[in-house]
């Protein structure tokens, strides 16, 4: 589960409307973050990890137990995600087949 308004924006991101600041970070790529996931138990110790390596941390979610995407607003709804990202490997009339073998 993301939370939406906890996801780090760029200074010149946070200058354009909510609406384009919206799918700049659902839909958009080249974006060069790494994303991780710790236990909540462990909070601490990746904070301290993190200001020892000199590395912003920005927490924006969680994992839980059921399987999927689901982007949690600031006021708490949550929804399931329907922003999609570009896709490399996807096969398109554009995109011919690699051979195989």
């Amino acid at each position: 589960t993301v939370d939406v308004a906890a996801l780090p924006r760029s200074a010149a991101l946070q200058r354009q409307d909510a609406a384009l600041q919206r799918r700049c970070q659902l839909d958009g790529g080249d974006d060069y973050e790494l994303l991780f996931s710790a236990p909540p138990q462990q909070a601490n110790a990746v904070r301290a990890a993190a200001q020892a390596a000199g590395v912003p941390v920005t927490p924006i979610g969680r994992v839980d137990a059921e399987p999927g995407l689901r982007l949690r607003e600031a006021d708490g709804r949550v929804a399931n995600a329907l922003a999609r990202s570009f896709d490399h490997f996807a096969m398109t009339a554009a995109a011919p087949a690699l051979p195989r073998g």
